[in-house]
């Protein structure tokens, strides 16, 4: 039996986007964190905590001289304020097209809409 792999297989444009800055800023020798995994996939979490990525779950969890990678499915507003207000160093690695998702949605919608995403 032949197995066939799509030449399409792999990490979709936003994933990949996101895991290439982290390695490449492991590769500069930066002290970086992720809020939350950077993705959802339990080899790459597990590499990137052999090269001393840690996955914290908020900005007061940071470890001193570290910056924060944010993840490629992005972040609430209130975290990244929270960042800021932290004054810690981050880099976005949100996938461009969950950002347009968001600034569409910010756009289109009230305060009292219910916005339902589904992908």
């Amino acid at each position: 039996m032949e197995i066939k792999v799509a030449e399409t297989a792999g990490f979709c444009f936003g994933v990949n986007r996101a895991v290439d800055m982290l390695y490449k800023m492991i590769d500069e020798g930066r002290r970086v964190c992720t809020l939350g995994p950077i993705i959802h996939n339990p080899q790459v979490i597990e590499d990137l905590e052999k090269r001393g990525v840690k996955a914290v779950a908020s900005p007061s969890e940071v470890p001193e001289g570290h910056e924060v990678v944010i993840r490629a499915h992005g972040i609430t507003k209130e975290t990244l304020g929270e960042l800021e207000e932290k004054e810690i160093p981050y880099t976005d690695a949100t996938c461009p097209y969950v950002l347009k998702i968001h600034k569409i949605i910010k756009q289109q919608t009230s305060e009292d809409d219910i916005v339902l995403i589904a992908g």
